[in-house]
C-alpha cells in the first residue's frame, strides 16, 4: 500500500492529469525503496498516456493497460512498486488508425515511433510514444514533465487475431517462425562464421513462401522486420474468436485469449487517475501470469531504471547527478578526522548519556522506536524532538513547511525541537532518520538539521534510515539497486555511525561506498557501519529472535514490557492507546452497530467475476450469502462489492444484471451481514478477522497484515 497516507492524493481525470507535491517523495511500497526520480519518471508516463487518452477519445480508439500496467493496476492500484514500463495495448484495427492519426494530430513535442514510419533506428514490432529522443534538462523540459530530464515513453502493444482453422494457423506460424529465424540470423551474421554462408539460401525459401523480394545488404534486416510484422497482420481481428499478442505467442506459444475478453472495459484506479482495463482482467493475469497476488520482485527485461544509463551519462558530462547526492571524497575525510580524533582522544564512558532523537515524518519513527525503547531501558536521559519538514523541487525551492508532530503516538511525549538549545546541552548522541541534506528534490529539512551540520553539537551521530525496505532475494534483485542509492547519501557519510537492519543490506552498503572511495577505505566503513536489531519496524520480532539466542535479552525484555512508555499502542500492549487509535476503534464499532463485538469476515466481490462468469456468479454469491447466514450468531460478514462493480453492471448481459441486484437486496434483508457498497470498511483492514472473495489491492493488504485471506472459486 502507499507509505503516504498523510495526504490522500486527490483523484483526476487522466485527460487533466496533474500530481501534488506529495507525489514525488520517496517512500516504501511492499518492502521496496521507491527513489522521487523513479515517482518523476512515473509522472513523465502518466503525462504521455493523457495525451494518447485524449487522441483515442477523440477518435472513438479503444485501449487498455496490460501486461505489468494491468497487473498493478489490480494488485496495486498503481504502479508495480519495481516496476518502470506503461504498457497499453490495442486491438490491431485501433492500432493501425490511432498511429495514421497520431503522426497528425499528436503534440508536436512527443516521439511518435512504429515500425513502418521510421525508417532507421527502431525496429520494435510494438510501437511507442516517447517525450523527447535525448536528455533534456532545460526548464521548458522539466516544467513540462515533472521535473524528469531523461527520455519517458509509453509502449504501444497491438493484438492481432487468430485464424479459426488450426491448420491455416499453424501454416501461418510456422512461416512467421521461420522469418524470425532468418532475421536472427541476419542479426547475428557477424558472430555466425562460416554458417553465415547458409543465410542467403534461408531468405531465398522465405522470399519463396511469402511471394515476396527482399532487399539485400542493409536492407534486408529492415525488410524482413517489415514481412514478419505483415504476417502478424494477416488474420484481421473480426474474423476469429481469438486475439494474440504476437511476438510473445511467437517465442512461448502463448498470450492467447479469447477476443471476448477485451471486448469490455472499465476504469480502474491506477496511482491517483484511473486507466482503462479489461472487465475479464482477472482471466486474462491468471493467463499471464498464474496467481497474479504472488509477489515476485525480479523479472524485466531491462536494465532498472530504465533511465539508468541516461542517468550514467548525465552525472559523467556534468561530474556528478543534479538530482540526487553524489559520493564526495572531501565529505568522507571530514567524517574519517572526527574518527581519527576519537580513537586519538577518546571521549569518557558515561553510565547515563543524554540522547536526542530527531524524527522527521511520524510514519518513519516505528524505524527507529526500537533503538528510543532500547535506550530508555539502558537507563539514559532520552528525548524525542520530531523536526519539520518542506516540499521542494528539483531547482531547489523551499514550499511549504509540514509538523507531524501530533501524529506521533503519545506515549512518545515528543517535545518541541524548536526550543531545544543544541550548543548549550551538546547532546552524546543524536539520532537522525533523514538522509538527504540538501540533496532531494522532492523534500527537505531546515539546515541546521542537515547531517553536515549536527555533527558539530554532539560526541556521536547516529543515523537510522527512515526507509524500512525489505532484503533482496539475491544480487540480481531490483532492491540491489534501491540500497546503493540509500547508500550514497550525505547522512551515511557524515554519521558516526549507521545502524542497518539486517547483514545483507550491510553488505550492499559496504560494496558501494568502497566501490566509490577505494577498497583502502573498507575499515573505515566497516567500523561506522553496524547492524543493530533494534532499527526497522519488525525490531521486536527480531529482537526476540536474538534475545532467544542470548543477545541483548535483558534489554529486549525491558524495550516490549518495562515501562508505560514501551507500551502505547496495539504494538506495544492494549492500555495506553493514543487518541487516534481510540477515535479509530470507536469509529469502527459505529460502523458494526449491533455487530460491534463480532468478528468481522470481509467478502469481497469484483466486475470481473461478473463478467465472465456471468450467472454462474451469481449463484456463487448467493451460495456464500447462505453460508455466512447460518453463520450470524458467531460473526459479522461484511459485503463489499468492488467500487468499479456498480458503476459499470450496465456492462453485464441483462439477465445477470436483474439477478445480481435481487441479490443485493437480499444481502441487505439479512440479519449478520452488514453491505458496504461505499467501502468504507476499507478504512478498518486492521480491524477485519478474515478475508474471503476476489483478489484485488485489499487482499493484497490482508495478507501483508498477516490477515487469513482465502480466494473465491465460482466453480466450487
Amino acid at each position: 500500500m502507499n507509505t503516504n497516507p498523510d495526504e490522500e492524493m486527490k483523484m483526476v481525470p487522466l485527460e487533466e492529469i496533474s500530481f501534488p507535491l506529495s507525489f514525488f517523495r520517496e517512500e516504501v511500497r511492499n518492502g521496496f525503496y521507491i527513489p522521487t526520480m523513479i515517482k518523476r519518471y512515473w509522472a513523465g508516463q502518466l503525462q504521455i498516456l493523457s495525451e494518447i487518452a485524449k487522441l483515442c477519445k477523440k477518435h472513438d480508439i479503444q485501449w487498455f493497460g496490460d501486461y505489468g500496467t494491468m497487473l498493478g493496476a489490480v494488485r496495486h492500484g498503481g504502479y508495480i512498486p519495481w516496476d518502470d514500463d506503461f504498457d497499453i495495448c490495442m486491438m490491431r484495427d485501433d492500432y493501425e488508425r490511432f498511429f495514421e492519426i497520431a503522426k497528425k494530430e499528436f503534440p508536436k513535442e512527443y516521439i511518435i515511433l512504429s515500425l513502418r514510419d521510421i525508417e532507421e533506428g527502431y525496429d520494435n514490432i510494438l510501437g511507442r510514444i516517447v517525450n523527447c529522443s535525448a536528455i533534456d534538462c532545460t526548464k521548458e523540459h522539466m516544467d513540462e514533465f515533472s521535473g524528469c530530464p531523461y527520455t519517458v515513453g509509453v509502449d504501444i502493444f497491438p493484438m492481432d487475431g487468430m485464424f479459426a482453422d488450426e491448420a491455416k494457423e499453424k501454416e501461418r506460424y510456422d512461416r512467421a517462425k521461420r522469418a524470425i529465424l532468418v532475421h536472427n540470423a541476419v542479426e547475428a551474421k557477424d558472430e555466425l562464421g562460416d554458417l553465415a554462408r547458409n543465410i542467403e539460401s534461408l531468405v531465398l525459401d522465405v522470399e519463396k513462401e511469402n511471394h515476396i523480394h527482399l532487399k539485400r545488404g542493409k536492407k534486408l534486416k529492415r525488410d524482413l522486420e517489415l514481412l514478419i510484422e505483415k504476417i502478424y497482420m494477416e488474420c484481421p481481428v473480426s474474423d476469429g474468436d481469438r486475439v494474440a499478442l504476437m511476438p510473445f505467442y511467437m517465442m512461448y506459444g502463448n498470450h492467447i485469449f479469447p477476443k471476448k475478453f477485451f471486448e469490455k472495459t472499465f476504469e480502474m484506479k491506477f496511482e491517483n487517475t484511473t486507466i482503462q482495463i479489461p472487465c475479464c482482467y482477472d482471466q486474462i493475469l491468471s493467463s499471464n501470469y498464474g496467481n497474479y497476488m504472488e509477489i515476485r520482485k525480479g523479472g524485466g527485461m531491462h536494465e532498472y531504471p530504465c533511465y539508468i544509463s541516461q542517468e550514467r551519462a548525465l552525472k559523467k558530462k556534468l561530474e556528478h547527478n543534479p538530482y540526487r547526492y553524489t559520493f564526495d571524497a572531501n565529505h568522507m575525510l571530514v567524517s574519517v578526522k572526527r574518527y581519527m580524533t576519537k580513537m586519538l582522544a577518546p571521549a569518557p564512558v558515561k553510565e547515563k548519556e543524554t540522547i536526542v532523537f530527531l524524527p522527521c515524518r511520524a510514519m518513519w519513527w516505528e524505524t527507529m522506536e526500537g533503538l528510543w525503547h532500547r535506550y530508555k531501558a539502558d537507563g539514559h536521559d532520552v528525548h524525542v524532538y520530531p523536526i519539520n519538514f518542506y516540499d521542494c523541487d528539483y531547482y531547489g525551492n523551499v514550499g511549504e513547511m509540514h509538523d507531524e508532530r501530533m501524529l506521533f503516538p503519545d506515549y512518545v511525549g515528543v517535545e518541541n525541537c524548536e526550543e531545544l538549545d543544541f550548543a548549550q546541552i551538546r547532546p552524546d548522541k543524536i539520532v537522525i532518520q533523514v538522509p538527504y541534506d540538501a540533496e532531494n528534490t522532492a523534500l527537505t529539512v531546515h539546515e541546521f538539521f542537515y547531517s553536515s551540520n549536527l555533527i558539530n553539537f554532539t560526541d556521536e551521530l547516529v543515523y537510522v534510515p527512515c526507509f524500512d525496505i525489505d532484503d533482496p532475494i539475491d544480487r540480481d534483485d531490483k532492491a540491489c539497486r534501491g540500497i546503493e542509492i540509500l547508500a550514497e547519501q550525505p547522512a551515511v557519510v557524515y554519521a558516526d555511525k549507521v545502524l542497518l537492519k539486517s547483514e545483507k543490506q550491510r553488505e550492499l552498503y559496504l560494496e558501494k561506498l568502497i566501490s566509490l572511495s577505494g577498497e583502502e577505505t573498507r575499515a573505515f566503513w566497516e567500523q561506522k557501519i553496524e547492524v543493530s536489531e533494534f532499527v526497522g519496524s519488525d525490531w521486536k520480532k527480531r529482537g526476540a529472535q536474538s534475545a532467544g539466542a542470548g543477545v541483548h535479552g535483558d534489554a529486549e525484555e525491558n524495550a516490549g514490557a518495562g515501562s508505560a512508555e514501551a507500551s502505547g499502542s496495539s504494538a506495544h500492549g492494549a492500555g495506553s492507546a493514543s487518541p487516534a487509535e481510540i477515535e479509530h476503534e470507536r469509529e469502527w464499532r459505529k460502523f458494526l452497530g449491533d455487530y460491534a463485538d463480532r468478528k468481522a469476515v470481509i467478502y469481497y466481490f469484483t466486475i470481473s467475476t461478473v463478467i465472465y462468469h456471468g450467472e454462474k456468479a451469481i449463484d456463487k454469491f448467493e451460495r456464500v450469502l447462505e453460508t455466512f447466514a447460518g453463520a450470524s450468531g458467531k460473526i459479522v460478514a461484511i459485503f463489499i462489492p468492488q467500487d468499479y462493480l456498480t458503476a459499470n453492471l450496465d456492462k453485464a448481459e441483462p439477465a445477470v444484471r436483474e439477478r445480481y441486484l435481487a441479490f443485493i437486496e437480499k444481502v441487505k434483508n439479512t440479519p449478520g451481514i452488514i453491505f458496504d457498497e461505499a467501502g468504507r470498511s476499507l478504512d478498518f483492514i486492521d480491524k477485519w478477522g478474515a478475508y474471503y472473495g476476489d483478489t484485488g489491492v485489499a487482499a493484497m493488504e490482508c495478507a501483508s497484515r498477516k490477515i487469513p485471506v482465502m480466494l473465491e472459486n465460482v466453480e466450487v
